[in-house]
């Protein structure tokens, strides 16, 4: 089995935060308003029915929101850079809704090389292939990163849910036969989700604010299976470009929800903290 390295055992999670982060934070933040219905008559004032069609096509994608208690995951990540094809990997995921994010990461055999458990305030990672293990607190992806992000957002990353999308900060709105985009500019990023007519998304498309920094991610979301009872992406692909370029793809394979979870995580005496 080929060894992973620290940044490719977190690659299932950090790899949006790492390669799309922004360096410094803008001038002048965004006012939030109370509702989508507030912040559009300010850019469309005589468009009452456009304000209308937007609450109601946000209400129609959130009903497809993802809510769980918890969930579990086979995953199949396969990522390519600008030197090519990199080792593929697998990862079990396990989650607990606001509390716990487990990850097993190992090859097809199920030779196992990290494991790997987020809590809202620590990231703990035992290396079994060196016999090590590392602490750290969860600000540690956030300084990696430089983006605030949340415990949250990481669920919402693994679900498929949106990520860095505020509908509090909407600024424009269109559709077509295909379906919908909605643009949403926050102190970090400007995210264009596209929508299809079953109110799934398809792909959200995110650039950082500062202009100078020529950086932008794609994700894709396809393969909506209804399985769970409800709409679940079981492929994703996420595109990541900037001085180089980065292209994760992810297929979803026995996943399930709501069901009682273990979270093994014990440290062998042999292992060192590094």
């Amino acid at each position: 089995m080929k060894k992973f390295s620290f940044a490719a055992g977190l690659l299932l999670l950090i790899v949006i935060f790492s390669a799309c982060r922004s360096t410094r934070k803008l001038q002048q933040a965004i006012v939030k308003k109370d509702t989508v219905a507030t912040i559009i008559p300010d850019l469309l004032p005589t468009h009452a029915d456009t304000v209308r069609m937007v609450t109601n096509l946000i209400s129609s994608v959130q009903k497809n929101r993802i809510e769980f208690t918890t969930f579990s995951a086979k995953i199949k990540v396969d990522y390519f850079n600008s030197k090519g094809r990199q080792p593929d990997f697998v990862a079990n995921v396990r989650m607990q809704k606001d509390s716990i994010i487990w990850l097993s990461l190992g090859n097809e055999l199920g030779i196992e090389g990290f494991r790997v458990l987020i809590t809202p305030d620590s990231i703990k990672v035992l290396d079994k292939l060196a016999n090590t293990y590392q602490v750290r607190p969860l600000s540690h992806i956030q300084e990696l990163s430089q983006i605030p992000f949340a415990f949250a957002d990481l669920q919402n990353l693994l679900l498929g849910n949106p990520v860095f999308f505020n509908r509090d900060s909407i600024t424009s709105y269109t559709n077509n036969d295909r379906g919908y985009t909605l643009l949403s500019v926050d102190a970090l990023f400007k995210n264009l989700i596209s929508i299809n007519n079953n109110f799934l998304i398809e792909k959200s498309k995110l650039d950082d604010n500062d202009p100078s920094l020529n950086r932008t991610c794609d994700l894709i979301y396809t393969e909506y299976e209804t399985k769970a009872g409800f709409p679940f992406s079981a492929y994703r692909e996420i595109f990541i470009s900037q001085q180089n370029k980065l292209d994760v793809q992810l297929k979803f394979k026995d996943y399930k929800f709501n069901e009682v979870l273990s979270f093994p995580f014990s440290i062998p005496k042999k292992f060192k903290r590094i």
